[in-house]
């Protein structure tokens, strides 16, 4: 009779917190504990405090975690990598992003190695030039390189040239989550937003950073108002990453007279619930790979409005999509957002068929390469 194989499963991250790479890290870790493997999360800087309950949760679970109780630089980052894989024994590594599988890759090179599977959650990881100089010492030391969308993985070979094993794994969520949810729009509108009865509610959700480009909202936002359109409030969901990016922001919101409909609300733990009781999804980004919070968005049924970058490309076929300009500009998005004011499509819930884009098809992939790369756990 066969024995089932078990493994020990280290996923290497920067910081646990409420971006895409870190939540598909914490839904990839229920998963395999779930299936009866040891699993472990590593990272180099403290939970945010709204995160922290996602950590305990894996913990309570069985999961093993190494997070510090303060941030950790340079050579502190490299002990720290060091004492967790000393202690957990992996018989693989998903470093999630170029700078945890640096360190992860200089660790191996001191202690007992395991196969490293860099995941690269951007289209360009290795655009700083720090970062790609460490990569052409370290290269040699990748299991497989993965990314999230096949641009990650032609924008890394033609960077380094180098012949590494890859794959290309689009990132997956818990469609049957988000799709329950948002059959309760009213509900949910009521509940998150308190919104008025001709108050539209615009959601973006991602990083306040210059890629996400919240400014374009905000100018969206101006324009509907000269346009005689004042029912509209922008909320933006999403860690402050770039404090500069974000006064930028509250500025052109100042400036244009539009600040009182443009509503901060951080990171969330309950954006189901939050795109459930929206009526409109906005994601101008100037460039992803491949967003998690996108698939979200659809799956809520939400009407949603992408900028033409490549990586929306598909999603044009979907229902209740509209595709603005590559860049996205203030005037293209408010001229979209104006004749969905005057069409009414915002008012209604859209299905769309995205089996292909759940986390177990997702998860399936990666213990695939948990197989074929990983060491069986001798103990």
């Amino acid at each position: 009779m066969a024995i089932e194989r078990r493994f020990s499963i280290m996923h290497v991250i920067l910081e646990p917190r409420y971006s895409g790479a870190e939540t598909l890290v914490r839904d990839l870790v229920q998963i395999q504990s779930g299936q009866g493997h040891r699993t472990s999360i590593v990272a180099f800087r403290p939970a945010q405090a709204d995160f922290a309950p996602e950590m305990k949760a894996l913990q309570e679970r069985g999961s093993e975690l190494y997070i510090p109780p303060r941030s950790l630089e340079k050579f502190r980052r490299l002990k720290w990598v060091f004492a967790a894989i000393r202690d957990a024994r992996p018989d693989i590594v998903f470093a999630h992003s170029m700078l945890p599988s640096l360190y992860a890759r200089l660790a191996f090179l001191l202690t007992r190695r395991a196969p490293i599977v860099t995941v690269l959650h951007t289209d360009d990881d290795l655009s700083n030039p720090v970062l790609f100089r460490m990569e052409r010492l370290l290269w040699k030391w990748h299991a497989c390189v993965v990314g999230v969308s096949p641009k990650s993985i032609e924008n890394y070979l033609l960077r380094t040239g180098h012949a590494v094993p890859t794959r290309v794994i689009r990132n997956g969520i818990q469609t049957d989550h988000f799709v329950e949810v948002g059959r309760n729009h009213r509900a949910w509108r009521e509940t998150i937003y308190k919104a008025a009865g001709d108050e539209i509610i615009a959601l973006q959700v991602g990083r306040i950073a210059i890629q996400k480009q919240q400014h374009v909202s905000v100018e969206a936002l101006i324009r509907l108002q000269a346009n005689g359109v004042r029912n509209v409030r922008l909320v933006l969901a999403g860690v402050f990453e770039e404090p500069e990016y974000r006064e930028r922001v509250l500025r052109c919101a100042q400036d244009g007279g539009v600040a009182d409909r443009v509503q901060f609300v951080g990171p969330q733990g309950n954006i189901g619930e939050m795109l459930a009781g929206a009526d409109v999804f906005l994601m101008p980004s100037a460039w992803e790979a491949h967003s998690v919070a996108a698939l979200e968005a659809l799956a809520s049924g939400v009407f949603c409005v992408f900028s033409g970058i490549a990586a929306f490309a598909d999603l044009k076929t979907y229902s209740g999509v509209a595709m603005i300009g590559n860049p996205p500009t203030g005037e293209e998005l408010g001229a979209c957002l104006e004749d969905l004011v005057k069409t009414k499509a915002w008012e209604y819930r859209y299905e769309r068929d995205l089996k292909g884009s759940s986390i177990s098809r997702c998860a399936a992939e990666y213990m695939r390469l948990t197989e074929e790369y990983g060491r069986r756990d001798s103990r």
